[in-house]
């Protein structure tokens, strides 16, 4: 999710442009937008997803991926799947497991953004706080990227749920969390670090990405 300023006005040939070329998916608060020859998701006025084409500039998502290979990775909170394809388009095929609970965004996701065209990722329709408390796997990067337009899901900075994140990571593997520059960071990277060993901060705009390991308690529980 990016946080910006509220979408401007798309001219009525853009609209049609949209339309004719994605089938145009508007439900509720949820909009496919062409703006500036970008194809976008927004949820309640916020770009959730971008589509990663020849043209895509770094961004936020970029920010979310290690600058190591992953042998495996999971997303909580897919959207559009853009972290999904810039993950594929820097270090090829790898199994990927792209969590997201709203099946009107899966299915842009698989349609509009070409995720449905990736045989190793795996959409699962599902809360993230309940996939990660019945999870069994293990994944060497796991990113968090839990808002609805632009607002973080409640829990996610939840030591539990955070604990619960910290169980699905391989050794040496890494998680990355995605906040918002606001008068709660210090608090909410506090509260991370009660759980996880931050390892890197990384401002992108008014986007703050977290880059962070397993801390000591949970490495010696392992």
């Amino acid at each position: 999710m990016r946080r910006d300023v509220l979408p401007r006005a798309i001219s009525e040939s853009a609209e049609r442009a949209v339309g004719r070329k994605l089938n145009m998916a508007t439900a509720a608060h949820l909009a496919v937008c062409l703006e500036d020859g970008k194809t976008l998701l927004r949820v309640e006025g916020v770009i959730q997803s971008v589509v990663v084409d020849d043209h895509h500039e770094p961004d936020v998502w970029d920010a979310m991926i290690p600058s190591v290979r992953p042998h495996s990775a999971l997303i909580l909170g897919l959207g559009g799947g853009t972290i999904a394809s810039l993950l594929t388009r820097r270090y090829g095929a790898m199994p990927i497991v792209g969590v997201e609970r709203d099946a009107r965004v899966v299915t842009i996701a698989r349609d509009a953004f070409g995720l449905g065209r990736l045989a190793h990722v795996q959409i699962v329709l599902a809360d993230a706080r309940q996939f990660v408390a019945d999870c069994r796997a293990a994944f060497g990067l796991i990113c968090v990227d839990l808002y609805t337009g632009g607002k973080l899901e409640h829990g996610v900075l939840d030591a539990t749920f955070l604990l619960r994140v910290a169980r699905l990571l391989t050794p040496g593997g890494i998680i990355t969390i995605n906040l918002w520059s606001s008068a709660y960071l210090p608090d909410q990277l506090r509260r991370i670090q009660r759980v996880l060993a931050i390892r890197d901060v990384v401002e992108v705009g008014r986007n703050v990405v977290v880059h962070c390991a397993l801390g000591t308690q949970i490495a010696i529980q392992r």
